[in-house]
């Protein structure tokens, strides 16, 4: 019985096995389910081809005797010669609750957000509420008098007119440093580009050293000016060279990007029409160029308005002639007046967070204006 059912299962017109079993999972996904396949189909080989193709066991009826391990297809199977038809079950699910799987890649943008927010309260909030909360245990009468003392409101007068000064001079000067960098090629351009970032590395105590030995009364630079009755060092002037020395950078690293995005067939296009150069730069190549200009700018004033370790050496850091507000704190720490040097910080804050969102403002303002 079993040799019969057998051949009849494995040859069918002396055909192998594997095209007999291929042949019945065409039959199976063309019929519709009404049973279980044959027992036959229990031989090794012709399990192991159906196994191949996603047919499981299951526990079957065959005959009046239940018989195990019969595949049974995941989807609709056919019956071939089954004496018995058995309603198809669906597979049973492991019960229990399942957990999602998540992956590192997941966890990358809450990851991110609390990095973010976790440096910028350690660096930025932390240390500007301590300030804060400092300052507001100052009586109000009291913060109004200190910070609106004469040697304080001389402090702010320098510090502020000289970082607007410096801002100035490096807005001009950076963009046309920034301009030759990216329009000309001449020898030594990498050298000179290299030498931009000098400010950068450079300690601010070497710079006002190095400021102090060109433009003192033995240095090259000094002794010219002295002659034509100019004196840098020790006076107002020497605050605002070592301002303009320490925020140069900003403003060309600012603008070589956006001169470098600039496509040349803009300038052309303008010339073809008959444009003057005049023209072309005023009404063509300047309106994308100031919001850059003005963040430059802004970050070079916030630079020199916080430049402390330069301007001590080449200032004289007399009231009322070249005291700026940095050293001006440093003063009150050093004679133990924490009150005042909290007074004169805080409205240092408070000045350069207004003038920065001033700037903000003015760069969506060039942006709503150049759309």
């Amino acid at each position: 019985m079993e040799r019969s059912i057998l051949h009849g299962a494995q040859y069918q017109a002396g055909l192998p096995v594997l095209t007999v079993a291929r042949q019945q999972q065409r039959v199976a996904a063309s019929t519709p389910a009404k049973g279980p396949l044959l027992a036959a189909c229990r031989h090794p080989l012709a399990a192991a081809v159906l196994q191949s193709s996603r047919i499981r066991p299951c526990s079957l009826h065959y005959g009046n005797q239940q018989q195990s391990q019969v595949l049974q297809p995941v989807a609709a199977v056919g019956s071939i010669g089954s004496s018995s038809d058995v309603p198809w079950q669906p597979p049973q699910q492991a019960s229990g609750l399942r957990l999602p799987k998540i992956s590192l890649w997941d966890l990358g943008g809450p990851l991110a957000w609390l990095y973010m927010l976790g440096y910028l309260a350690v660096m930025l909030v932390l240390p500007i509420s301590a300030l804060l909360a400092k300052s507001s245990l100052v009586p109000l009468e009291q913060f109004i008098a200190r910070a609106t003392e004469p040697v304080a409101l001389s402090a702010y007068y320098v510090s502020f007119s000289m970082a607007l000064m410096a801002g100035a001079i490096n807005a001009v000067f950076g963009f046309l440093l920034a301009w030759v960098l990216v329009k000309f090629e001449f020898p030594g351009k990498k050298w000179i580009d290299a030498a931009v970032d000098l400010p950068f590395a450079l300690p601010t105590s070497v710079a006002g050293l190095t400021l102090a030995t060109v433009y003192g009364e033995e240095g090259i630079l000094g002794r010219l000016l002295m002659s034509l009755g100019v004196n840098v060092v020790y006076t107002w002037l020497g605050v605002a060279v070592a301002m303009v020395f320490v925020s140069f950078p900003f403003v060309v690293r600012t603008m070589q990007p956006v001169l470098q995005e600039m496509e040349k067939e803009v300038e052309e296009a303008a010339w073809s029409l008959g444009a003057s150069p005049w023209y072309t730069f005023t009404k063509v190549l300047l309106p994308p160029l100031l919001p850059p200009l003005l963040t430059g700018t802004a970050l070079a004033f916030s630079r020199a308005l916080g430049e402390f370790g330069s301007i001590v050496i080449v200032s004289s850091n007399f009231p009322f002639k070249d005291l700026i507000a940095p050293v001006l704190i440093f003063q009150c720490l050093e004679q133990y007046d924490y009150v005042g040097a909290t007074v004169i910080g805080t409205v240092l804050l408070l000045i350069s967070l207004v003038m920065m969102v001033g700037v903000n403002w003015l760069q969506s303002y060039a942006q709503r204006f150049r759309r």
